[in-house]
């Protein structure tokens, strides 16, 4: 794996020979997002930083004016390539690359032709700027760039809008079709639309790994500046995700994904027996073990071995927003800003809450849980603690995660004060629970079940087995018992039926009374 690094800034830029480099480009002349010379060194320092680039062969595909050659040859790359469709760009990024002499080309051609006639192989680097949503088929795009590619790829790109309004969760594996897909007319102050398709960050590496390349591990995140705003500034596009995303895909030989199309061929791959799925499982439970035990006799719940083969498949039938709610919880926990903030998940169950902190590069993670059962399974990255009770002595914690787990602990006035005691000064806590509700919010909370699966006789059953063991408490009730033990603010960040998150930090006495639209 090759780290990124950043390039430091020695006060002189790479573009102070060369202005026409962003001075001749048409889109200076944008009102969102102008081509400056702080935006292309704000965007090139994190696509091809110095280090990765010295001396190494680069093609870019979807050259425009060549600024990333300029950059790329400054920096010690071996040689540039640039492919350019449209002749405005391709004929003035030849001329302002012409010092460079035998080491800047820059081809007019389609990509997807160009890429079909390059050796396997042939660079070292592949950069794919702002290029990949234009076209239909990425996976066919991603096969070529894989084959061409000696080392790496590099990929700018941007978020499906689905996943930009929150309507599917950011760790979705999906390619999303927009029908007015924007792109730059070269030499016009104007945009041409049409049909695209933009893949999330889950399905590039599902498709990149498929020929394989990995995520490098360093994230990519471009500097948060008035230079950068269709890059980074999440508020000023009223979302959450920022419009756009990088990402490096390192190729290891020793990745072996394959499709379904290809291992069924071969009849290889990995196998599921019928038997072993959690539907037969819960169906043949139901005709061997309850089909002729009253639903009032059922066992009471608990978190043992044979639930904790099947949690994950449980959580996300039974639980509205599971994998939204990790997802937020990520999401709060990097926009806090720690440097290497001390995290603790209570109730960690297999751990898809650790994990997925593990993939954003937290590595100062803890779980608690008082199901070995669940233990035995969970990720093993983390130092795991078996308890009852919360790990005081482990503390203390910048960022308390407690989903879906109070509700199961008769004392949790009690707990929730132990869990101020173990926050350290500007620690977060992020609290989910269900909560008491009408008879109409708990039928929408029942129609949830029923949709993703679940009988009557699964709901009636499930409910009686969590009789005395789950003991949801009113919302007024954890507003007043958050606010005794100490909490200086609490605010309601996901809700959905009988479920409510809470974001809650120990000392932020600050208030935000804006009541703008």
């Amino acid at each position: 794996m090759n780290n990124f690094t950043k390039h430091k800034n020695t006060g002189k830029s790479v573009f102070d020979a060369c202005p026409e480099f962003y001075l001749n480009d048409n889109r200076k002349n944008r009102h969102f997002n102008p081509v400056t010379r702080e935006m292309l060194e704000g965007k090139l320092n994190v696509l091809l930083p110095p280090e990765f680039i010295k001396d190494k062969s680069i093609l870019d595909l979807g050259s425009c004016l060549g600024a990333a050659g300029q950059w790329a040859l400054h920096h010690g790359a071996s040689s540039y390539t640039g492919v350019e469709l449209q002749e405005v760009y391709a004929t003035q990024s030849q001329k302002l690359l012409k010092p460079w002499a035998g080491r800047a080309h820059v081809v007019q051609q389609d990509i997807r032709h160009f890429l079909e006639k390059s050796n396997k192989e042939s660079y070292d680097i592949i950069l794919m700027a702002g290029v990949l949503y234009l076209f239909i088929d990425p996976k066919t795009m991603i096969e070529k760039m894989c084959y061409v590619a000696k080392e790496a790829v590099v990929i700018e790109t941007n978020y499906p809008p689905s996943i930009r309004t929150g309507k599917l969760p950011p760790h979705a594996a999906i390619t999303e079709y927009i029908y007015e897909q924007e792109v730059n007319l070269a030499g016009e102050n104007e945009s041409l639309l049409g049909i695209s398709a933009t893949s999330s960050l889950r399905a590039l590496d599902l498709m990149f790994g498929l020929h394989g390349f990995e995520k490098d591990k360093q994230k990519l995140d471009f500097p948060k500046n008035e230079s950068m705003l269709n890059y980074r500034d999440e508020e000023y596009f009223d979302s959450k995700i920022p419009l756009r995303l990088a990402v490096c895909y390192m190729k290891n030989n020793s990745i072996k994904m394959k499709s379904l199309e290809d291992n069924l061929p071969q009849r290889k791959g990995f196998r599921r027996s019928w038997e072993h799925h959690y539907a037969s499982k819960m169906r043949t439970r139901e005709r061997h073990k309850i089909s002729q035990q009253p639903v009032d006799e059922v066992d009471s719940w608990r978190f043992d071995e044979d639930i904790a083969k099947q949690f994950l498949e449980i959580a996300e039938r039974e639980i509205p927003d599971y994998q939204r709610v990790i997802d937020k919880t990520v999401h709060v926990i990097n926009k806090c800003g720690f440097h290497t903030p001390k995290i603790i998940d209570v109730g960690s169950a297999i751990g898809e809450t650790l994990k997925r902190l593990h993939d954003e590069g937290y590595r100062n993670l803890y779980g608690v849980d008082n199901s070995k059962a669940m233990l035995d399974r969970s990720f093993n990255k983390a130092t795991l603690l078996y308890s009852e009770k919360f790990p005081v002595d482990s503390g203390p914690f910048d960022v308390i995660i407690a989903n879906w787990v109070l509700h199961f602990i008769e004392q949790r006035d009690e707990y929730l004060r132990t869990i101020k005691s173990a926050l350290s000064k500007d620690g977060i806590l992020i609290l989910t629970e269900k909560v008491t509700s009408s008879s109409l919010a708990h039928s929408l909370y029942d129609e949830f079940k029923r949709n993703n699966g679940m009988t009557e006789r699964e709901i009636n059953k499930k409910r009686k087995q969590l009789k005395g063991v789950l003991t949801p408490r009113s919302l007024g009730w954890y507003l007043k018992m958050l606010s005794e033990a100490g909490f200086n603010s609490v605010d309601i960040i996901n809700a959905n039926s009988v479920f409510v998150t809470f974001l809650i930090q120990k000392n932020d006495a600050s208030i935000n009374n804006d009541e703008g639209v």
